[in-house]
């Protein structure tokens, strides 16, 4: 497989025009979603101690609080993936990989983001009838620094909306983050083969980030 590659070291930060390194990106993306996680966490283990103390002390109904306990674990252990999906780390190579996969995992870690709440997110998948070539890690962190960037992009915006596309377009997979009224032109940046691109396309009621990796079979080179 091929080296996974940056074609460019400039990311968004959801100001117009604004852009910082890879590595500036992360590190902010990745503090905000601790603390989210973190805070989550917080709440999961308050709520698990008091559900202890009440069956300790014969609550009303130990069944109910037994059932509810194990929800609470449950919730707990997934908190504990979110961390584990966050602090992975890149393999340094592409492989075959869903663009699904990707979006998904993104997705679920945006979800604790402190400033998810304050905007509408859609998802919509397109034609992944093929896989794509990837880092599985390092997609995902680039999916969430422009999840970042388009959360911030869109509370600056009358419609307070991101958009995620993604699927297969000829030869590449593309997955486009839409924030407010952004427009989708479809146009895509010139990338090199073996490289992940990603690209802005800002106007005066929104952005769009577009992110561009390499597929596999027909069609693909």
């Amino acid at each position: 497989m091929n080296d996974a590659t940056l074609e460019t070291d400039a990311f968004p930060t959801g100001k117009p025009g604004d852009t910082r390194s890879y590595a500036e990106a992360w590190s902010a993306v990745s503090e905000t979603l601790v603390r989210g996680i973190a805070h989550a966490l917080s709440n999961r283990i308050a709520t698990i101690g008091t559900i202890a103390e009440l069956l300790r002390v014969g609550g009303d109904d130990p069944h109910a609080m037994s059932e509810m306990l194990g929800i609470e674990t449950e919730r707990l252990e997934d908190l504990l993936e979110q961390m584990r999906a966050l602090s992975a780390r890149s393999a340094g190579r592409m492989e075959a990989m869903r663009l699904s996969d990707a979006v998904a995992g993104a997705m679920a870690l945006h979800s604790y983001h402190p400033e998810r709440r304050t905007v509408t997110v859609t998802v919509e998948p397109g034609d992944e009838s093929r896989p794509v070539l990837g880092d599985p890690p390092l997609l995902q962190r680039q999916l969430l620094i422009v999840l970042d960037a388009a959360t911030h992009a869109a509370m600056s915006h009358e419609a307070r909306t991101v958009r995620v596309r993604f699927g297969l377009m000829g030869k590449v997979g593309v997955a486009r983050v839409i924030a407010g009224d952004g427009q989708d032109t479809g146009v895509l940046p010139e990338s090199l083969p073996g490289t992940i691109t990603h690209a802005m396309v800002e106007t005066d009621t929104g952005v769009a980030y577009v992110l561009v990796l390499p597929a596999l079979g027909a069609g693909a080179e």
